[in-house]
């Protein structure tokens, strides 16, 4: 049995670990700092030594963020901000909270690197794209096993869930519980969000592995994440209209057919979600004190159009949507709240919210030349891009290290010309 790896081999699995930790651990903290983020920023002086040349597309998203730290810093000069800056901490106070967002945004574009690096690296020293995204895959999926056998623990009482971090009572307010799997994020969404874009991953390079996408379903369910079943459901509708874009008639058919499927099943998956939307004045006299109503996605919805007809140009400021939500001008009769709150509308929105017009049609211009030049040559940049979008349009944050690994895909899979041929028979 061979106990000693080659230097190939070496770094494919320490690329494949540094993955997963920066998929599944993002509410591990080292003194409220991330560690999948800490990670990646101590890898930033070794990337500094040793690369020598980048990929243009790198340096304009480091010109772009860039960009909305100082348009941001000006900003705030000229911002009032609505919250008890005494209680927060330093991290979260005025400034500092954007330099902090701004840093997270550094440590995806280094994972970014790190990425695309690799995988060039290892597909110099033979070994396919197939096989290292199926290596990130397998051991998200023994992780994926974990879960849905610890999950199994919880709901048959053999463990307290009052004990649990990866799981918890969505209804501690009434007599019975209801139980979300969370994992290591802070909620059930962004988990199954998470484990779409495994599933989304899988179809990249496998026809089959139907063992592996049910299990990455199963969780999605058990995190109970209506965005991770519409982007599953999305993706395959895509793939499905896009078996024939080579004929006309059909392409157009399929279309007509596909899309009001999509639209109602996205519909009723949401209705929970249009129904407090219709009645929000009636439920807000009802639910006044209740978080999950004036704070997070539906309070963002109501909020967000404001901020952006206030500041439709250069937005709110990078990370500040929790320090100015509470200005009366925005709250239209909603309660101002103690609790910091995030918008939960997902990075392209949230983009917009913080950094306006200009800052959105910035990233948008940005991902677009990365499309127009990689995805005529690659069908896996060109899908990478696309799941990028979906998942950020579907509410996860541009921070989220995760949706960056597509980003460094995307720029490294253009060489690997018989992987695409056979990524396109599939």
């Amino acid at each position: 049995m061979k106990l000693i790896l080659n230097k190939r081999e070496l770094a494919l699995v320490a690329f494949t670990i540094f993955c997963f930790i920066s998929f599944q651990l993002t509410e591990i903290k080292f003194y409220n700092i991330k560690i999948n983020e800490l990670l990646a920023l101590l890898c930033l002086p070794f990337l500094l030594y040793n690369i020598k040349t980048l990929n243009k597309y790198v340096i304009y998203l480091l010109l772009f963020f860039c960009f909305l730290l100082i348009t941001t810093v000006i900003q705030n000069n000229f911002q009032t901000f609505y919250f008890d800056l005494d209680s927060l901490s330093i991290l979260r106070k005025p400034y500092f909270i954007s330099i902090s967002r701004f840093l997270e945004l550094i440590s995806c574009l280094v994972f970014t690197v790190i990425v695309y690096k690799t995988v060039n690296y290892l597909r110099d020293n033979q070994v396919t794209l197939k096989v290292i995204i199926n290596s990130v895959l397998l051991l998200n999926f023994y992780f994926a096993l974990f879960l849905l056998f610890a999950s199994l623990f919880y709901y048959l009482n053999i463990f307290s869930y009052r004990e649990s971090t990866i799981i918890y009572d969505t209804t501690p307010y009434l007599p019975t519980y209801t139980l979300r799997l969370r994992g290591y994020y802070v909620e059930g969404g962004p988990l199954g969000l998470m484990f779409a874009f495994l599933f989304c991953l899988s179809t990249l390079v496998n026809k089959k592995e139907y063992l592996q996408k049910s299990v990455f379903i199963l969780i999605i369910l058990l995190a109970q994440s209506k965005a991770g079943m519409i982007a599953v459901l999305g993706w395959l509708s895509f793939r499905f209209y896009r078996k024939f874009r080579h004929t006309k008639l059909m392409k157009y058919i399929i279309f007509l057919l596909v899309l009001p499927v999509f639209l109602f099943i996205s519909y009723k998956i949401a209705s929970g979600y249009v129904i407090t939307l219709k009645n929000f004045e009636q439920q807000l006299l009802d639910r006044e004190k209740d978080e999950t109503l004036i704070m997070g996605r539906t309070a963002a919805i109501k909020i967000a159009p404001k901020m952006v007809a206030q500041h439709p140009l250069l937005g709110i400021g990078l990370g500040n949507y929790s320090l100015v939500r509470n200005d009366p001008n925005y709250l239209n009769g909603m309660p101002p709240v103690q609790g910091w709150d995030l918008p939960g509308l997902g990075g392209l929105i949230t983009l917009l919210i913080e950094n306006g017009i200009i800052g959105f049609t910035l990233f948008i211009y940005l991902l677009w030349q990365i499309y127009k030049r990689y995805a005529p040559f690659s069908l896996i940049s060109q899908d990478a891009i696309m799941i990028f979008c979906l998942i950020c349009l579907l509410g996860i944050q541009l921070q989220f290290l995760y949706i960056w690994f597509l980003i460094g895909l995307a720029l490294a899979a253009p060489d690997a010309i018989e992987e695409n041929v056979t990524h396109e028979q599939e």
